[in-house]
């Protein structure tokens, strides 16, 4: 996730210090850093948000509560407003929702009488600085909001919306072009947004052309809608559409965001986008099965247990306000509310763990953990593979890895990420020729006269899957073949030796430059490894 400076400064009242220290702090608490990026008025620092946090930290917002939370700083409420001159109207548009196993919540509204133009420079500049390309101050604003909450939101042309809208499954073959122009078949299992003629968008991946907003446009329909994470995750790989939109769909996100959002995006469109007579509608709100409010109840006693800290009841409830979470403390137990956007929290563990990190691991004292009543097993394909490894590596052979996946094999990919690599590997062989033809091209720069590869993995077969090693060697000229002789003899005597060194025959074979054979059917003596483990230096060390 891409957090401007700038943008992150609008939820603050005293200025933030150097972006430097805004990404350390982040990343001691909450985030790993990615890098920042220094740029001619902006700073952007990119943070790697984990799944368990994608719902409410893919977004300005969510990290502005994070750093408020770690830097006692207070949070601005206000960021917000409508113009002054719109006025209000009862009427809202007409939903159905046909399908709510698929569409938790749809919240919609007119916007009647805007101008689409050029976005003023502060919105602009603000999705410049994270990648985003502006478009015009309407479907800005819908991305502002959505990079700024987390939630995602769509506009249409409500003039060139026949009836109501309709939310529903396609139709088998129906078809929609979207906004970047790409035409897609559709199937029943994909969730659509329709009125009475035809497609409008996607559901959760991409608007379409039908109702796009455009240069022409004067009255819009607002979109601020939920829907179900596993679905939307489905049709977007299906279709090959991976939006900023889907990405925060299939992470799931509450549908309590989506009124809140809807009245952000509306102040936003009426400031950027008014005329004299721009009117607002009332809000079509669908929400079939609202999602239940969450209370979590732990002790002070196991908090101090999992953290290992003798914690006290102040420091807990201040941390606690700190996250902005409402609770009730009585006799050492807590009573926590959690907030809508946490869908992360859902047992005591979970709270805990806030607890921990806000208070710092870093605080955390090291203890002993000695004392150990069991005894530590080998596993002996681990054991088999790693012996191999030390072996080729001691030997000048360096460790390589090459794709799982090839153009064809005998098991295929449903969704392949590219058209040459829609099969599995059936072999280890072909993938590593391929490494030593391209790493020989460039022997003079690596130095010595022969390259020599090895690569132990898997294969896929009809038959199953299965772990292999492939070895492979390539003499640089004829000066290397007279000092180690010609690749097959060295392949044939380092089957001996591996043989040798695991204590059994090993049936290999030989394709060119490089020999294969399984490791699932090697089995080496457990008393060869069984004493490796000596209980009391386990014990040193983990103290």
């Amino acid at each position: 996730m891409f957090i401007s400076r700038n943008w992150l400064q609008s939820y603050f009242a005293t200025e933030l210090p150097p972006t430097e220290d805004i990404a350390e702090t982040l990343m001691m608490h909450a985030f790993e850093l990615e890098g920042i990026d220094h740029q001619d008025t902006d700073s952007v620092i990119d943070i790697d948000v984990l799944p368990n946090r994608a719902h409410d930290c893919l977004s300005h917002a969510g990290v502005a509560r994070e750093y408020a939370a770690l830097t006692r700083n207070e949070l601005l409420s206000d960021r917000y407003h409508y113009h002054d001159i719109v006025t209000y109207t009862e009427d809202v548009p007409t939903v159905i929702l046909e399908n709510n196993d698929q569409c938790y919540r749809y919240v919609a509204r007119y916007i009647s009488h805007v101008t689409v133009s050029p976005s003023p420079d502060w919105l602009g500049d603000r999705l410049t600085a994270i990648g985003q390309r502006s478009i015009n101050n309407i479907v800005d604003a819908t991305n502002y909001v959505m990079f700024d909450t987390g939630q995602p939101i769509h506009a249409f042309d409500a003039d060139k919306v026949v009836g109501d809208i309709i939310v529903r499954n396609a139709e088998d073959g129906e078809q929609m072009i979207t906004l970047t122009g790409e035409e897609i078949i559709l199937t029943p299992n994909d969730l659509v947004i329709a009125d009475n003629e035809g497609v409008l968008a996607l559901a959760g991946v991409k608007g379409g052309r039908k109702a796009e907003v455009d240069e022409h446009t004067t009255n819009i329909i607002l979109e601020v809608a939920n829907f179900n994470p596993l679905t939307t995750r489905q049709t977007a790989r299906r279709v090959k559409l991976h939006t900023d939109s889907s990405k925060r769909f299939e992470n799931a996100i509450s549908s309590e965001l989506a009124p809140h959002a809807m009245e952000y995006v509306s102040m936003l469109i009426s400031d950027v986008a008014h005329t004299d007579g721009t009117t607002i509608s009332g809000v079509s709100d669908t929400y079939p099965v609202a999602e239940p409010p969450r209370t979590i109840t732990l002790s002070l006693g196991h908090i101090q247990r999992l953290l290992g800290i003798q914690i006290s009841t102040r420091d807990v409830t201040d941390i606690f306000e700190r996250l902005g979470y409402q609770h009730h403390e009585q006799d050492d137990v807590f009573e926590v509310h959690v907030p809508f956007e946490r869908l992360d929290l859902t047992i005591p563990e979970d709270v805990i763990e806030e607890i921990g990190r806000i208070y710092g691991y870093h605080n955390i004292d090291t203890q002993d953990v000695g004392g150990y009543t069991f005894t530590p097993r080998i596993h002996p394909q681990v054991y088999l593979q790693n012996t191999i490894k030390n072996m080729l590596v001691e030997r000048g052979f360096c460790d390589v890895m090459t794709y799982s996946f090839t153009k064809k094999g005998e098991v295929m990919v449903k969704n392949p990420i590219a058209s040459d690599k829609a099969g599995l590997r059936k072999n280890l062989h072909t993938g590593l020729q391929d490494a030593l033809e391209l790493n020989s091209r460039n022997q003079d720069f690596f130095g010595g006269d022969r390259t020599q590869l090895f690569e132990i993995g898997r294969v896929y077969t009809k038959d199953g899957e299965a772990n292999m090693c492939s070895i492979a060697v390539m003499n640089a000229g004829t000066s290397a073949n007279k000092k180690y002789g010609i690749e097959r003899e060295q392949l044939e005597t380092l089957v001996v030796d591996i043989g040798n060194h695991v204590g059994t025959q090993i049936d290999a074979e030989y394709h060119g430059n490089t020999l294969t054979f399984p490791l699932d059917t090697i089995h080496i003596d457990p008393k060869s490894y069984e004493n490796i483990f000596d209980m009391k230096s386990c014990e040193e060390t983990a103290t």
